[in-house]
């Protein structure tokens, strides 16, 4: 039998760097076979490179974790979910003459669609294209066709989403991938990724929101119609609210007040018995209430600004719910909170889907969701490159060292 191709999945966040390994059997399942993390030790910053060395290191150290665990030395795919405060997407549309006697739709007709809306964005000279996410076509009387293809139609028109960077920041990226001995690594913008860890396909076609909470942005990700429609980032993250506690309550640093946070945070005053905690190195406490005001106010703040990022699409059903997910969502009471705010009854703490628990610490732990969203990402972007499962599995392409 031959052996099943490996995948590896990295994340390069601002307090760390994750990697995992999967593959995936016959049946459609995934296996996480090892993951690992690393402090970014300041190397990257809001998702930009922002000193070689220590993010190098730190992607090093991951690895050797994940494929440690794994029991690999090769692997045959490296997928690495990006984003930073650089990144920016917009909604084009366009349409085209179907030009063929006959009428019916093919693969050149769209190619060239999607190449004419494309064409409208006034790309800066610095910027690059990631993705070019086809959102939805119509034919001539009839609105909202997935797929075209082979259809009849004497018009066809296209509605895509791209997603453009600075062609430095990608660069960069790829540059640490390749000191750190993935050469040929590919990118995958990180509301793709979080997205392919954690939505089902149901939510994705009946519009859903995704808050990705990491340590210094808050990553948004809305998907409607089964495709990504509207991204954007938030400049609040953890660290905020682990920075409001230390400022106004002065807990002893922003190690003690992170500490705090993690065990004692809510983010309803009303939700948490009136205890003390004790300040060990102050020889004072304070109440927990008092700590949940703080990360209420600053909760809030972040929802309201996530709120405006809905309101611009024009989308007022989300029948797929909220989906929190990433390190800054598990604070005590988040989703109560975020049901209140955004007045939708259907608020999720999400968890990827998909992967089996035999390394359950891996799978669950929301530090690596993205990582675990890129693997899956680039496995099913190769398995519908190579038309069915067993040529896929078949056809191992060449591996990375």
């Amino acid at each position: 039998m031959a052996k099943q191709p490996t995948f590896i999945g990295i994340d390069l966040g601002t307090s760390k760097v994750a990697a995992v390994v999967v593959t995936m059997d016959t049946n459609g399942l995934l296996h996480v076979l090892g993951g690992g993390q690393a402090n970014s030790q300041g190397g990257i910053k809001q998702g930009y490179i922002n000193e070689m060395d220590k993010a190098v290191e730190a992607l090093k150290v991951a690895k050797e974790y994940a494929m440690t665990q794994a029991g690999v030395r090769k692997v045959d795919g490296v997928c690495v979910s990006v984003d930073s405060i650089h990144f920016k997407g917009e909604n084009l549309r366009d349409s085209i003459t179907i030009s063929s006697k006959d009428r019916i739709i093919s693969d050149e007709d769209i190619e060239r669609v999607l190449d004419q809306a494309q064409s409208n964005c006034k790309l800066a000279k610095q910027d690059s294209v990631l993705h070019r996410i086809p959102q939805i076509y119509h034919i001539q009387g009839q609105r909202e066709v997935r797929n075209p293809l082979n259809m009849l139609g004497e018009s066809l028109e296209a509605e895509i989403r791209l997603i453009l960077a600075p062609s430095s920041v990608l660069n960069n990226i790829r540059r640490v991938a390749q000191l750190a001995g993935f050469p040929k690594a590919e990118l995958v913008y990180s509301p793709l990724a979080t997205a392919e860890a954690v939505l089902p396909r149901q939510d994705k076609d009946n519009s859903a929101v995704i808050i990705d909470i990491g340590e210094d942005l808050t990553h948004v990700g809305i998907f409607h119609l089964g495709t990504l429609f509207h991204s954007a980032f938030i400049p609040l993250g953890g660290r905020h609210f682990t920075r409001d506690l230390e400022i106004t309550k002065h807990l002893g640093g922003m190690a003690a007040s992170e500490r705090i946070k993690h065990r004692y945070g809510s983010v309803i005053p009303q939700q948490v018995a009136d205890e003390q905690i004790e300040l060990e190195d102050e020889g004072r406490f304070i109440s927990r209430s008092e700590v949940a005001e703080v990360l209420q106010a600053r909760a809030v703040e972040l929802f309201n600004f996530v709120q405006v990022e809905i309101n611009r699409t024009g989308i007022s059903d989300f029948h797929g719910g909220i989906h929190l997910v990433g390190g800054g969502s598990i604070l005590h009471h988040l989703p109560i909170l975020a049901q209140t705010i955004f007045g939708r009854p259907r608020v999720i703490l999400s968890r990827p889907l998909g992967f089996d628990q035999a390394l359950s610490a891996v799978v669950n732990n929301p530090h690596i969701v993205n990582a675990l969203g890129a693997a899956k990402y680039m496995i099913r972007v190769r398995q519908e490159s190579g038309s069915n499962a067993p040529s896929f599995f078949g056809n191992i392409f060449d591996g990375f060292k």
